[in-house]
């Protein structure tokens, strides 16, 4: 802004307009003369600039202006599969660990009713995939729309599922006679 003009008027560049062009006029050089001489330059006159007043808001330094929503890029199904793989030992090490206490707890029940016991176990690992949905979807919830991060793997929620199958593992061992007193002759409690 130049001084004497009201703070409303600004100069305006616009890329649309066209920049009117000047013709340079040159002098012809003579016979035996060169073009170049030597401290002239030509300089062409200024330009009458046209002020225009915009009223255009202006923006508090660091503000973005957006239309609408940002959309984050769609991730392909192949590299959410690979994302929901990551972390999986933790989920399988805890249902081999389950699967294991569970035979043993069956196996020591006797001729008891081994359907029941199995409709147990089937519960027992339906909560657990039910668990994982839910923690995929807080995860989904505080990470990408609260937070604005992006999730790269499922292994927080793995490890988590996994937990929970280790204590159901631990207590049906809590349930077998033999494995209750074994525990309690290694601490030493009689």
């Amino acid at each position: 802004m130049t001084e004497g003009t009201e703070p409303t008027h600004e100069l305006r560049l616009d890329r649309t307009q066209e920049i009117p062009t000047e013709t340079l006029h040159t002098q012809q050089p003579r016979a035996g003369q060169t073009d170049f001489k030597t401290g002239k330059a030509a300089v062409p006159a200024q330009r009458q600039v046209e002020q225009t007043v915009s009223f255009e808001p202006t923006l508090v330094p660091g503000q973005i202006v957006t239309s609408g929503q940002l959309k984050r890029p769609d991730v392909p199904l192949g590299v959410r599969m690979r994302q929901l793989k990551a972390g999986g030992r933790w989920s399988v090490a805890g249902a081999i660990f389950l699967l294991v206490c569970w035979g043993l707890w069956a196996a020591s029940a006797g001729d008891g009713d081994h359907g029941v016991a199995t409709l147990a176990l089937f519960l027992i690992l339906l909560v657990g995939v039910g668990l994982f949905a839910l923690s995929r979807l807080v995860g989904s919830v505080v990470l990408e729309k609260i937070m604005g991060r992006t999730r790269r793997s499922a292994w927080l929620s793995h490890a988590f599922i996994g937990v929970f199958l280790v204590a159901a593992g631990i207590s049906y061992l809590s349930s077998i006679g033999w494995v209750v007193d074994a525990w309690n002759f290694l601490r030493g409690v009689r």
